[in-house]
């Protein structure tokens, strides 16, 4: 059995995430008693069942056919990036959602995997990362970063930079130019503000002082805060959460589906997430070391970095250290462009896994 886990070890990790999810996001939709938008529960059972075929889908493919596809997928998500931004439906101010068919998906969360795929791809060409390639992955990290802050989704656009950064580094990138990006990037805040809508400004605003405006801006995390805080060590047991239960925490299905756990399961349902979460991750980087094909070696490095940015940003803002911003707990949240795009990353892994226990 225990060989078996470890064969499957990231499908593993993201069936127990996967299944927490779906119990957490049961809650999230019980009011007073009574589940409410029933719809939601079950598109997002039937998107985990799609999602499970296409990680074995994907796991059976050989991770080195994604090199044929870098180019073609990248032009596309840069192409329905722009296209976001013409014709997207427009939910809470901003145009992040396209709907072809009846079917809504969020172009942003195919530019971030297409993304993985074609940082990890261009860098592994050289044998050793210099100025040229330095610019070449720069710029390919600029162009779905700027047209994705563009609908606006600053949190999202960001996500991109780490992962460019990890595989920067995964390519033997001297830390002095990660340190002077660092330092550049610091040094432009001031400029990059002027930017920011009006709305982004206030959430950096009330995440350095909360109490600013708890009926306002600040109301979601000050919310968010209670309900981790009120969960106390063990929780208050399922679909007991009262700040969920009667409606006080906004979005607690979607980005703050974290507090909703944390009320319910405490410190112990906590920290049992945050350790699934350092799992994948630590498995993901375990994988990257063994391999000894650079593209396997990056692709790894990309992922374990998506994962890890992705879950340390949204439990860090749900708990009021990181302004809040519109990015999802990987396999969690409700949506299931997020939930596809994960499980298809895992497939990824598990392809290049296979190759490697072999070795």
């Amino acid at each position: 059995m225990g060989r078996l886990v470890y064969k499957y070890r990231f499908f593993f990790w993201g069936l127990l995430l996967n299944g927490i999810g779906l119990l957490t996001l049961y809650s999230a939709l019980n009011y007073k008693g009574k589940v409410v938008y029933e719809m939601l529960l079950a598109k997002q059972i039937i998107w985990a069942l799609i999602a499970w075929v296409v990680f074995w889908v994907t796991a059976s493919i050989d991770y080195h056919y994604w090199k044929g596809v870098v180019a073609v997928s990248y032009v596309l998500s840069i192409l329905l990036l722009i296209l976001v931004l013409v014709i997207g439906d427009v939910r809470y101010g901003a145009r992040r959602w396209m709907s072809i068919g009846g079917f809504v998906f969020q172009p942003s969360e195919l530019a971030k995997v297409s993304f993985v795929l074609t940082i990890s791809y261009i860098l592994s060409i050289p044998r050793k990362i210099n100025i040229k390639w330095l610019i070449i992955g720069i710029i390919l990290t600029l162009f779905p970063a700027i047209l994705i802050a563009m609908e606006p989704d600053l949190g999202t656009s960001l996500t991109l930079v780490p992962i460019a950064v990890a595989v920067f580094l995964s390519s033997g990138l001297s830390w002095r130019w990660i340190v002077l990006g660092v330092f550049s990037g610091v040094a432009s805040m001031p400029i990059a503000w002027h930017f920011l809508k009006d709305y982004q400004k206030q959430r950096i605003l009330v995440f350095l002082n909360p109490t600013k405006d708890p009926l306002g801006a600040g109301y979601t995390v000050v919310q968010s805060r209670i309900a981790i805080g009120s969960g106390g060590f063990w929780g208050k047991g399922w679909l007991s959460g009262t700040q969920n239960k009667f409606n006080f925490l906004p979005e607690r299905h979607t980005d703050f589906i974290f507090s909703v756990l944390a009320e319910e399961w405490g410190l112990v349902g906590s920290i049992l997430i945050i350790f699934a979460f350092a799992s994948l991750v630590s498995n993901t980087l375990a994988l990257a070391l063994n391999c000894r094909d650079r593209f396997a070696r990056h692709l790894s490095v990309a992922i374990g970095t998506y994962f890890f940015i992705h879950a340390f940003i949204n439990i860090a803002m749900t708990c009021g250290f990181l302004p809040v911003v519109g990015l999802p707990l990987p396999f969690m949240s409700y949506g299931g462009t997020s939930l596809l795009m994960s499980y298809f990353l895992l497939g990824i892994l598990q392809s290049i896994a296979r190759d490697v226990d072999k070795i």
